[in-house]
């Protein structure tokens, strides 16, 4: 008989590829750190140009808009 339990894995998010411009404004920002601060659907992302690295915020249920 097949084991019937949910498997023990979880997703870890590495990249957001893309930009939400459509019906917003005023929703890209530069921080102290020279770092890039925009969202997508409902992350929230910090882009260091210098290093080429993503920094993420997950704690909205709903798309950021």
């Amino acid at each position: 008989m097949a084991d019937r339990t949910a498997p023990n894995c979880h997703l870890r998010l590495e990249w957001v590829y893309g930009y939400r411009g459509h019906q917003c404004r005023n929703n890209l920002y530069y921080t102290a750190a020279k770092e890039i601060v925009y969202f997508v659907a409902g992350v929230g992302v910090v882009y260091n140009t210098r290093e080429h690295k993503q920094k993420f915020y997950l704690g909205h249920n709903d798309d950021i808009i």
